[in-house]
């Protein structure tokens, strides 16, 4: 009889075992997901960041080109001045909408 108590004693005691190793993991499980939504959230806000140097790069060498101060072709110039011409269409196009 000793032997049978003593046997379910020690599944209570592994079971508990196992049910606080699950908390730790689904802890650490949540612990990690917070981790990586942050770390998302700093690739977009790093990726929008790069979308705005990149747009002012382009200004500053569009104006750059356009005082002289850089040797270039104009048709450098041109294509820029066409690319803002298409997108400040595609600007009017939605506000017509």
């Amino acid at each position: 009889m000793d032997k049978e108590i003593s046997a379910i004693n020690d599944i209570r005691v592994f079971i508990n075992n196992l049910k606080d190793e699950l908390n730790l993991k689904n802890h650490e499980n949540s612990k990690i997901k917070e981790n990586i939504l942050s770390k998302e959230q700093e690739i977009s806000a790093l990726n929008s960041n790069i979308t705005v140097l990149n747009d002012q790069l382009k200004m500053l060498k569009l104006a750059s080109q356009l005082d002289g101060n850089e040797v270039g072709s104009t048709t450098d110039v041109k294509l820029m001045i066409n690319e803002m011409v298409r997108e400040i269409d595609k600007c009017i196009d939605l506000i017509n909408k």
